[in-house]
């Protein structure tokens, strides 16, 4: 009888010990889990905050200075000019740098940025100097250009942006 109390005993031990050794090794894994998906989130949540930065930044400059053309189609004497240049000097936006290298392989994005700032600074460039140019209608018509060049850069950036935003 003494040996059938202990052999329950033991047993009943030995459960309990599993039971506790589950426990632990089964918490230690769910936290890991919960860690690993945490970061991921984390990454998805700065690139995507990055990716809004970018297009917004993008988009307020673009709609800038497609109003600033049409402004200056309307009227291209040297006061207007003078005010749409300045006007653009102040509410340009610049692309935020943030912290992109970090959670972004951003070589094919900064080359895209750079290419863009590129465009806008010979926009910028055209119009401080527009009054020099005898032929208005045909800069006002390669500013136009410009500005489709811009838009075509920024669809290829949604583009680069959205793949990154999967991988």
């Amino acid at each position: 009888m003494a040996f059938e109390l202990s052999s329950v005993v033991l047993s009943t031990f030995i459960g309990m010990f599993g039971v506790i050794i589950g426990a632990v090794i089964s918490n230690y894994f769910n936290q890991k889990i919960a860690r690993q998906s945490a970061i991921k989130d984390l990454i998805f949540k700065k690139r995507v905050e990055y990716f809004e930065k970018l297009l917004e930044c993008a988009g307020k400059n673009i709609e800038l200075y497609k109003n600033s053309i049409r402004a200056l189609e309307k009227n291209s004497d040297k006061k207007t000019l003078d005010k749409i240049v300045s006007k653009m000097k102040k509410e340009r936006r610049k692309f935020d740098k943030m912290n992109s290298p970090l959670y972004l392989d951003i070589r094919k994005i900064s080359a895209k940025i750079r290419r863009f700032v590129d465009i806008e600074k010979s926009i910028f460039f055209d119009l401080e100097r527009f009054e020099n140019f005898s032929d208005k209608d045909k800069k006002i018509s390669d500013l136009n250009l410009c500005l489709v060049e811009l838009k075509k850069i920024t669809e290829e950036l949604i583009s680069i942006l959205r793949k990154k935003l999967i991988e």
